[in-house]
C-alpha cells in the first residue's frame, strides 16, 4: 500500500496541448510513397482510440456483466486556419483534407500522423476517412476555421517519433 505521506507531485515539465505536430499525406498511386506535410495552423486537435466492446457475459458471472476488449475504434479532429497564398488559394493541407472529403470511398481517405514536438513516444499514424464539419467560426466578424474529423479505416499504430529520427 501506498503511504499518503509519500504521495507527491511527480518532477518534470508539463506537456502543454499545442506540442502535438500533425501531418498530412494524401494516399499515394503506386509505386508512389506517401508524403506528408505538416498541418501547422491547428486548434483542438483531439485524438480518442474508444474501445470496441464485446458481451462475454455468462451465468458464472452471477447477475454482472462482463465485457472483452477486441479492438480499438480511433478518430481523431481539429480545427484548421483557412489562409489564402498569394493566388488567393487556400494552403495546400487545407486542400488535401477538403478534397478527400468532398469524395467517397478510397478517394477519400488520407494518411494521418501526430506525434509530440518534443520527442516523447505519443506517436501514431493511419489510414482515415476525412470528414468536414461545421465551421467552428460563423460570426460576421472573425477569422476563417475549418473543422475536420477523421475516423480510422485500418489499424492506428504507435510508430517511433519522427522527432527522435535522424534525418539522411
Amino acid at each position: 500500500m501506498t503511504d499518503y505521506a509519500d504521495v507527491v507531485p511527480t518532477e518534470g515539465s508539463v506537456a502543454q496541448s499545442y506540442e502535438y505536430i500533425v501531418d498530412v499525406a494524401p494516399v499515394p498511386v503506386a509505386p508512389a510513397e506517401k508524403v506528408y506535410v505538416n498541418v501547422p495552423d491547428i486548434s483542438a486537435f483531439n485524438p480518442q482510440f474508444p474501445a470496441q466492446l464485446q458481451d462475454i457475459t455468462t451465468y458464472a458471472n452471477k447477475g454482472q456483466t462482463a465485457q472483452t476488449k477486441t479492438g480499438s475504434a480511433p478518430t481523431a479532429s481539429f480545427n484548421i486556419l483557412k489562409i489564402r497564398d498569394n493566388t488567393g488559394e487556400f494552403q495546400a493541407e487545407w486542400l488535401t483534407l477538403k478534397n478527400a472529403s468532398d469524395k467517397t470511398g478510397k478517394d477519400n481517405l488520407v494518411y494521418l500522423r501526430w506525434y509530440d514536438a518534443l520527442g516523447a513516444s505519443d506517436a501514431y499514424e493511419g489510414l482515415f476517412l476525412v470528414t468536414r464539419d461545421a465551421r467552428p467560426e460563423t460570426g460576421a466578424q472573425g477569422p476563417g476555421w475549418d473543422a475536420f474529423t477523421f475516423a480510422a479505416a485500418g489499424p492506428i499504430l504507435p510508430i517511433v517519433n519522427p522527432v527522435t529520427v535522424p534525418e539522411p
